[in-house]
């Protein structure tokens, strides 16, 4: 998922308009099978019954789903993607951030996503640490569904 965005760093007071892309990363536990560790995997058994009751470790599933990694360019095409502005990664927390006002409710695409930040130099006194950024999708006002937006890009961050 990748689109134009407003975003605010933890600490911070300015809005920085940045081109946002967010993908899967790995999950929390590589899978063993996966990497080849297992025996039985390389060389398959020949199926039987009593193999059910055996000692041997059973295949294993992912450890969980996969965790995002959020990374914020400063333009769409390749050559501006090539160094990452801030990346965000262990998305911890992902949710929307209404205003006050009801009626304002229904507009709102304000967004806020807690982990934790890289290391580069727009990330200031946050650098690799724990923290938030506040985001702000660029979507068309004349869709009109600003909440299937937000809803697609929190779920997209989490």
């Amino acid at each position: 998922m990748e689109a134009w965005t407003k975003i605010r760093v933890a600490g911070q007071t300015d809005w920085k308009r940045v081109w946002m892309v967010i993908s899967a990363g790995q999950t929390d536990k590589p899978n063993s099978i996966a990497e080849g560790s297992s025996s039985s995997a390389q060389f398959p058994k020949k199926k039987r019954i009593s193999s059910i009751f055996s000692r041997e470790q059973s295949p294993q599933r992912p450890a969980g789903p996969l965790k995002p990694i959020i990374n914020m360019y400063t333009g769409p095409k390749p050559k501006e993607r090539k160094k990452a502005l801030l990346s965000l990664k262990n998305v911890t927390q992902a949710f929307a951030v209404y205003p006050e006002r009801p009626e304002l409710i229904s507009r709102s695409t304000l967004i806020k996503v807690e982990g934790l930040l890289g290391d580069e130099e727009i990330a200031q006194s946050m650098k690799s640490r724990e923290g938030w950024i506040l985001i702000m999708p660029e979507i068309e006002s004349s869709s009109g569904n600003q909440a299937m937006e937000l809803l697609r890009w929190i779920i997209g961050a989490f």
